[in-house]
Parts: C-alpha cells; structure tokens; sequence
C-alpha cells in the first residue's frame, strides 16, 4: 500500500508539471509560429514560380532539338539518294554521321535489316527484334513517314540515345541516326529542381526538398521517411516532428511536383528557449518540494497505521490464531482495528464449525461407500465361465469413484466403473440412486445403450446439485463371450489377448450422465475369446504421482501388465503393488479405482505350457498336469491314457531345438490343444502312426511357424 501511495502521488504530481509546461509550451509556441509561416511560405512561393518559367524553357528546348534532329536525318537520307554507292563505303557513313553530328547512323533494306551502319558493327541488326528501333519499320513502305523517338535507353550498349528516322528516298527502307542525349542533359540538369532549390536558403539548416508522384527529387541525404513528408499538410504551416527533429513544414503543390520547405525550430525558438529551461528548472524544483511535503504527510498520518495494519493481517491469514491488530493512532485507526479483530474471530469460529461438519459428512459418505461397494471376493464361486475382482485406492479426501457388477439374468454379467463429480454425500446419494436405476433398468433386459439413455434422463431431472456421473457400462454374456459398451465420460478400458499384451479399447467417449436430459448413448460390440481379460481403470491411477512429481501415467501401468498374471485377482494386487513402490508415502488427492474381468467361456479347465521337446522332466510334469485336469471333469480313464499317449508322442517327434508352447483346454465332455512352433512345413502327425482323436489341423506360416490343433471327446 506504502508503494501504490507513493506511485499515485507521484503520478499526481508528474501530471499537474506536464499541464502547467504545455502552457507555457503553447504560448512560447504561438510566438514563433507567425515568423516560421512568413520565412517558408514566400521561399517556397518564389521556388514555384522560377519552376513554372524554367519548365517553359525546357519544353522550348525539346522542341527545337527535335526539329534539329530530323532535319538532320532528312539531309542524309538526300545524300544516299545522290550518292547511293556510298552505302557500301563505311569511312564515307562514318564522315557523314560526323558531320551532322549523329552517334549512330543506320541505313536498312525493305525487310528492316541494317545493310550499312556507321559503327560498321550495326550491320545485320533486325529491327524488328528490338522493341526500340521496331517502331521505326512502319517508314519502309511509307515515302515520306518520318518520326522521332524521346531519348531512351540504347538496348544495345545502355546509354541515353535519341533516335530519327525517315523513309529512304532511293529505295525501300529506314535511314536512322541516333543522337547523344548530352546536351539536352546538360540542360535539364541545369533547370532540374536539385539545382534551383539550392539557390533558395531556409535559415542556416532549413531544407527544400519534393516529390512528383510519390518519388523523392532530391533532398535523399536528409534521411526523412517518405510516409511522414507526404502525410503532411497543404499550404498551412505546421509544427511537426520528423525521426528524431522538430521542424516547421510548408507544402506547395505544383503541376505533379509537391515541394516540402522544412525549418528546423531550433533556429527560431533558440532566444525564447532559454526562458523556457528557465521556467520549466524553476517548476521542477517546486513540484519536488511539493511531493517531499506531500510524501512525508501522507507518511506521517495514513500509511505508518495501515502498513501495521496490513503486517496483522499477513499474519492472520499465514494461520496465527492469536495475532491482534493493535493500532490507535487516530479515532478511525482504533475503529478499524476493533472492527477487524471482531470479524477475524467470527471467522475463525465459523471455520471450526464448519470443519466440524465436513468431518462429519466426509465420515457418513466413506461409510455409504464401503457398504455400496461389493467388497467379498469371488464375488461369484459357482460361476466358472468368468472371474471378477475390483477395488479402490482411497485418497486423503472422499472420492466420488466406484465400481460395481452383477448378474442381469442367468446369461449376462453387468460391471461399471466410474466418478461423480461432487463430493460428500450429496455426491455418495448420487451414486446410489445411480446405480439403483442400473440395477433396476439392467434386471428388465435393456441393452446399455438404451439402459445408459433411460438412466440419463433420470438422473438429469431434480439435479439440483448439477452432479455429473463418468460411467463405463459393460455387458458380458458369459456363454458367448460377447462384450457390449459404453463409455460416457474419462474412465478407461483396457482389453488383453492371449498372446499379445493389453492394448486400449477403442470407442469415442460419451456426455457425461446427468448434464443433457436428451443424450444419447451408442454401445460398442467387440467378441472375447477364452482367456481374454478387460481392466477398467479410473483416471486417479494414471494421475498418481511420487514426491519428485511425477505421474504413474500409462507407462507405469503398462510395465506392471507386462508381468504375467495367473487370475484378474493377482493382476490387479500386482497394480496396487507397483503403484504403491512408485508412489511411496505421499498422500494422493484423488482416488485409483480398479476393475479387472476375464471370460473363461465354456472350459472348465485351461493351462499353457512352454518347454522343450528333450526335456523329459517337463514332459513328464506336464502329463501329470494334464491327468489331474482330466479327473477334476471326470475323464473316462481310457481317454485319459489316450489323450496323455498322444500329447506324449506328438511333442517328442517335434524338432529338439526350438521351445513348443502348448494350450490345454477341458471340459466334461472335450478337451482340445493347441501346440505352437516355430519349424514351419513339418507336421509330426505325418511321421507317427494314426493317434486316437477326433480332430486335426495342421497350418504352417514362413515368419509364424506352425500350429497344430487337436480335439478329443472325453465320454
């Protein structure tokens, strides 16, 4: 506050010198002005007049140069008339082109083309290849045209040539001579504005500079920018500032030239100047002593108590409950302290209750968690066609994250995961009426989509609160393994293979429940196979972060499910496990919620195993393995001693260098393998004796290997 007064006063100050030193400025201003608009207005007068007059004299000039020129030109198409045989003398061309004082002297056929020139060099040259002597073909068939060009460029050799020309008297053709443009030059340079402007003064540093049609005449060593000469005004004096020099402007306009007198100020306000410094030192010197009074009053009587003041305050808010303001040094300092200490302890009571109640109803939404959430696992022993498993990481604050599942009907299996966006128990009320509907809606037989639009519509009416609900609805028929979805907000699902690790489900994320009462929901289908398994994951788990800072993220996740898991139980501890180790003991602000299901279809029974066709041992552990698998389904035992036979021959006839992965699966009525290996074009069936089974095929790949699959009835 102590800097905000003092920039203010300060501000204050600056503002009432800059107004009292344009006044002065404007009257010292208007003293001046009359003797600038006197000085360049009759300069630049007199400079536009001697203009008028010189330009006069220079049209004259032009015109008789040009009657010169093609008298000139006339008299030697005559002497090639008397004397044609002089077009074959190239000393006699050169001599006449002296004489009438020509530089250049041409002489062409009926086709334009030079026969005889003076240089000599000129003969051959087409005039019509050249846009500067073309205009001259139109004299070969005309007796009598003559014409005469204004001084240009020679494309031959660059310099400044006036050309003539006049139909050749003896035969068709074009006698040309080209004139050296030195003397109009000389005479033009003498008029030009440059030179005539330099004979007029403005004061000891005063310019006169002009432009015709936005081009600058002269004046290009002054360094003013064009934009700033050309926007000022016309015949009115001025005051202007061009680059880094005030100046006093007059403009004239004449013809198509603008001519610009510039006077620098300096030189007229130099006297005037001096009383000027002598006013603005005096007034600086009064605005300081008024400031330092200013300053110290202020210091004295306001800002010494508010900056106690304000020093109380930091301490109140930094969380020292004790802390009094305790300033008296004026009635209404002692009025404001007692004011504050009063409402800084009605805050802090009615911080400590509502405290109180956000403990109160954070305890009561924990509970209504814990009880609506399933939480007794396996969650369904007599069902063997899937296993489920869930749980939730709970952060220091109450979460709106939760995850529930259940049986639809006999056939299908219903599991969600996901997030209310409002705390407390209004956000755990939500929930539960949330997942009621569900419950409800999903028992009558609703698809999820239609199921997701219906639950929608409900939670949108009389929500009040405007709580929002993030949901992934999932439903599985566990006997065909087809897996309905629907994702209306951030959860995600992640979907694994037998083979392959887990890679994202792919679908493009719904409106959130609970925020549009006409939303509409569109389900995904996709076909699980045996041992496929689907992790639903909430947003807390990818969010988690260690005490560096760094977030868990997908790689974290990623790595942990690289690592094999025997059952959706194992894979998600083995999560908890890894996010644990990387997040250490810091407390997370949100919660990790963690779903993870796997459709074991029709198979009662199923192992993998990888081993080398020489090792005996694990051989002989994997037929151990197979026969108490065989039992569990009540296996006749000539079946089992069949299949184990087979499986035993098989795998022993297969190459000894390279590992066989091998699938066994079973139920009470078949048992089906799959055995894996990478020699392509070798079928061992084709080197054993016909095996009691049911079914072969055999399929070979150049990069994949090859792979043999079996089935035998168990009956």
């Amino acid at each position: 506050m102590r800097r905000k007064f003092l920039t203010w006063l300060l501000l204050l100050v600056c503002a009432t010198f800059v107004v009292t030193g344009a006044l002065a400025y404007l009257q010292f201003d208007r003293q001046v002005q009359g003797r600038a608009e006197q000085i360049l207005h009759t300069r630049l007068q007199d400079l536009a007049e001697l203009i008028s007059y010189s330009n006069d004299n220079m049209a004259h000039v032009v015109e008789i140069n040009n009657e010169s020129t093609i008298n000139r030109t006339r008299a030697v198409a005559e002497i090639i008339k008397i004397r044609p045989e002089i077009l074959g003398d190239t000393e006699g061309l050169q001599k006449i082109c002296n004489e009438v004082g020509a530089d250049q002297l041409c002489v062409t056929d009926e086709k334009g083309v030079i026969i005889a020139a003076a240089p000599e060099k000129l003969i051959g040259v087409d005039l019509n290849k050249h846009e500067q002597s073309r205009e001259f073909i139109k004299c070969i068939n005309s007796p009598g045209e003559e014409m005469i060009q204004r001084p240009r460029k020679n494309a031959l050799n660059g310099e400044v040539i006036q050309y003539a020309g006049v139909s050749r008297r003896d035969a068709p053709g074009v006698v040309q001579l080209g004139f050296s443009f030195t003397h109009e030059q000389a005479v033009r340079a003498n008029i030009a504005f440059a030179a005539l402007a330099d004979r007029f003064k403005l004061g000891e540093n005063g310019h006169i500079i002009a432009f015709r049609g936005g081009a600058l005449i002269n004046g290009a060593e002054l360094g003013y920018r064009t934009s700033d000469l050309l926007s000022l005004p016309l015949n009115q004096t001025v005051q202007t500032t061009i680059g880094d020099t005030s100046l006093y402007a007059y403009v004239l306009q004449r013809g198509d030239i603008r001519i610009i007198g510039l006077l620098p100020a300096k030189e007229l306000n130099s006297i005037s100047m001096k009383s000027l410094q002598q006013l603005f030192i005096s007034n600086v010197w009064l605005f300081i002593v008024m400031f330092l009074l200013v300053w110290v009053l202020l210091q004295k009587l306001v800002l010494n108590g508010l900056s106690r003041i304000n020093h109380s305050l930091q301490r109140i808010t930094e969380g020292y409950k004790d802390e009094r303001v305790h300033v008296q040094d004026t009635p209404e300092f002692t009025r404001l302290s007692t004011g504050i200490n009063t409402m800084v302890d009605s805050l802090r009571t009615y911080m400590e209750q509502r405290r109180a109640r956000l403990q109160k109803e954070y305890a009561i939404a924990r509970t209504v968690q814990s009880t609506v959430l399933p939480s007794t696992f396996p969650a369904f022993p007599e069902q063997k066609a899937f296993d489920i498993y869930a749980t939730r990481i709970q952060s220091q604050n109450v979460g709106g994250d939760f995850y529930d599942f259940f049986m639809a009907d006999a056939e299908h299996l219903c599991f969600m995961l996901g997030d209310v966006s409002t705390e407390g128990i209004p956000g755990a009320l939500f929930m539960m009426r949330a997942l009621s509907l569900i419950r409800t809606m999903a028992a009558g037989g609703l698809a999820p989509a239609e199921l997701m639009t219906q639950t929608n519509k409900a939670l949108c009416e009389n929500n009040i609160t405007r709580t929002r609900l993030s949901l992934y609805l999932a439903r599985l028929n566990i006997n065909s393994g087809v897996l309905r979805f629907i994702n209306a907000g951030t959860p995600q699902a992640l979907r694994s293979t037998e083979h392959a690790g887990f890679e994202m489900l792919p679908m493009r994320s719904g409106t959130v429940l609970g925020a549009h009462t006409h939303s509409i929901y569109r389900e995904c289908v996709i076909q699980l196979q045996p041992g496929e398994r689907i992790l639903l994951y909430s947003q807390g788990l990818i969010k988690a972060s260690n005490a560096t800072g760094a977030a868990f993220g997908m790689a974290g996740l990623q790595n942990t499910l690289q690592q094999a898991a025997e059952n959706v139980t194992e894979l998600i501890r083995q999560i908890q496990v890894d996010l644990r180790r990387f997040t250490g003991n810091k407390e997370q602000e949100t919660d990790s919620t963690l779903l993870a299901v796997e459709f074991k279809g029709k198979w009662m029974q199923k192992k993998t195993y990888t081993l080398h066709p020489s090792d005996a041992e694990a051989l002989a552990a994997m037929e151990n393995e197979i026969n108490g698998m065989l039992e569990s389904v009540l296996a006749s035992p000539v079946a089992m001693a069949e299949l184990c036979n087979a499986l035993t021959s098989i795998v022993s006839a297969l190459p000894q260098e390279s590992p066989v992965e091998l699938m066994f699966c079973c139920n009470e009525e078949t048992a089906e393998v799959r055995i894996s290996y990478k020699t392509p074009k070798f079928n061992p069936l084709e080197h054993i004796p016909s095996l009691p089974l049911d079914d072969s095929v055999y399929c070979t790949d150049p990069i994949e290997g090859s792979t043999l699959k079996l089935r035998k009835s168990l009956a």
